[in-house]
């Protein structure tokens, strides 16, 4: 009975071993698949590193006849480049300078004015203080001077020009302008009603040339004694008269 229990204990033991041994196998089995699994990846990208191609740019040799560039192996060759290529040359460009701008009260260049019909001044200009006037019966302003003549006395231009106006006004009779150099205008009003035929628009008149006479035209001043109403304007604004012309008798006028 004991040799049978020896026996079994050895074959028991036999038995442990062999399934130690087969325990052993199975994993080393497994570590071995699982290095084998890993070995093609990493085979394969390194075959894939060993096969890919270099840059060229960054490994191959540069031509001995490329020029190298500037930022990476330095300054190029300037005396290489001045015999390769002829320097550009621009004609120098010159700006004509601009007169400095002077704000100036430039004055307009008038003529000499003369009196424009024969007489005295027997109204004054005046823009500001009131005027009597004897038709209308009441106080107005007067934006000319009224030169005392005879009627039918020859209305000369006051300075030499060109007529632009003559028409026949309902309050002021029969009327014309006359356009001078420095933007001046003289309008002569009053005037009979033979000037209208005489005097055409567009016709350049001298310094003391007729161009109408004295009539009773205008309704205004029909009460006064006959007269030439005589204005003046220089850029568009009235202006009195008796600052450009020296009238005959300007010390008796009437106030």
């Amino acid at each position: 009975m004991e040799n049978r229990k020896y026996e079994n204990r050895i074959v028991y033991a036999a038995l442990i071993l062999v399934l130690a041994v087969l325990a052993a196998l199975v994993v080393v089995t497994g570590i071995t698949a699982r290095r084998a699994r890993r070995l093609p990846d990493s085979d394969t990208s390194a075959d894939t590193q060993a096969m890919a191609p270099r840059d060229t740019a960054e490994h191959e040799p540069l031509p001995r006849d490329t020029e190298k560039p500037a930022g990476i192996f330095g300054k190029k060759d300037d005396k290489k480049d001045e015999t390769t290529a002829a320097p550009e040359t621009e004609s120098p460009v010159t700006e004509t300078p601009k007169p400095p701008t002077v704000d100036v009260d430039v004055q307009p260049t008038l003529p000499q004015f003369m009196q424009p019909a024969d007489g005295v001044v027997s109204k004054s200009h005046s823009e500001t203080a009131l005027v009597y006037s004897m038709t209308m019966d009441d106080y107005r302003t007067h934006t000319g001077v009224d030169i005392a003549t005879s009627a039918g006395a020859d209305v000369r231009a006051a300075a030499a020009g060109v007529v632009t106006e003559v028409w026949d006004d309902p309050f002021w009779g029969v009327c014309a302008n006359v356009s001078h150099e420095g933007d001046a205008v003289s309008t002569y009003r009053n005037l009979s009603t033979e000037t209208l035929g005489s005097l055409t628009v567009g016709r350049t008149v001298a310094a003391g040339e007729v161009i109408g006479t004295v009539g009773e035209s205008a309704l205004y001043e029909i009460a006064d004694e006959p007269h030439l109403h005589f204005e003046l304007k220089i850029s568009g604004a009235s202006v009195d008269p008796c600052d450009y012309i020296a009238f005959a008798g300007e010390d008796s006028l009437e106030g």
